[in-house]
């Protein structure tokens, strides 16, 4: 058994589909599929039961399911002791302002901080150059549909919600809203070199609906501040409502299922497994 299966037998778990599953590992389809049924064979049964709808775990599955989890859990753990003790040292990593703010201080507590260095920037396109251009060794952003040539691995995965003031006279009271409801609104929304703006518009055009702007805004931390200040309404990830003002409130978009899918690129794929490690 190899933790590359389990990886892929977890993921379709999670997913309930192999085409998502596939996305989330940065696979193809048949790669995945190949996984899975060299995973099946090593156990000796079928595991999922495939559909036109997605994929359902066999019995068999759900007894592989709480051990495969103690298997991922216990590999990532060793991996992380072993990177802590390697360190960080000379090691330049590049993250969103809402990654390095959010998820990065929380997963380096541990290391010490002057050994690595962080840049900070809203757009995936620098990250991307700053990656080419040897400025930082690591990268955190969705790189979905984004040629390169690094090594690339999944990290996690975000939906989005919808952001007002708490005494919004509409949505302050809503427990969630349906997207036809906030369709046609218009929106303080981050540049176009962000990823998670280039997403939104995309599952607006596949809602057949346009995504009205009514002022763009570079950082996301920023928007919440208009907000706070009754200045508009936006759509952010889901990373954004840690730690959110009292007078701010994160409501769930119902049939707005798109995923902001954060992926760590490395110029080299030692120093990316290493970073992987410690912040997984």
């Amino acid at each position: 058994m190899r933790i590359e299966w389990i990886d892929a037998f977890l993921a379709t778990v999670e997913t309930a589909s192999l085409t998502k599953a596939s996305e989330q590992l940065n696979l193809t389809q048949p790669a995945l599929s190949k996984q899975i049924r060299t995973l099946e064979g090593d156990v000796g049964a079928e595991l999922f039961v495939r559909s036109t709808t997605g994929v359902t775990l066999t019995k068999a599955g759900e007894q592989l399911l709480p051990a495969a989890k103690t298997i991922r859990n216990e590999w990532n753990e060793v991996k992380k002791a072993i990177a802590m003790e390697q360190g960080l040292k000379g090691i330049a990593i590049g993250a969103w302002p809402s990654v390095a703010t959010s998820y990065l201080p929380k997963k380096l507590a541990f290391t010490n901080r002057s050994d690595y260095s962080l840049r900070i920037s809203h757009s995936y396109v620098e990250l991307l150059s700053f990656l080419k251009e040897g400025k930082i060794d690591v990268a955190l952003f969705d790189n979905t549909g984004i040629d390169h040539p690094f090594f690339s691995t999944f990290l996690f995965a975000e939906g989005f919600r919808l952001y007002v003031h708490k005494d919004h006279p509409i949505y302050g009271i809503r427990e969630n809203v349906y997207f036809e409801d906030i369709k046609d609104e218009e929106f303080l929304m981050l540049l176009e070199t962000c990823d998670a703006r280039r997403l939104i518009e995309k599952e607006f055009e596949n809602l057949g609906a346009t995504l009205n702007i009514s002022s763009e805004i570079e950082f996301g931390h920023s928007i919440l501040g208009f907000i706070e200040a009754r200045i508009g309404i936006s759509i952010l990830p889901d990373i954004f409502a840690e730690r959110l003002s009292a007078d701010l409130r994160a409501i769930p978009i119902e049939n707005f299922d798109v995923k902001r899918k954060v992926s760590i690129m490395a110029r080299d794929e030692k120093v990316g497994r290493k970073v992987l490690a410690m912040i997984r």
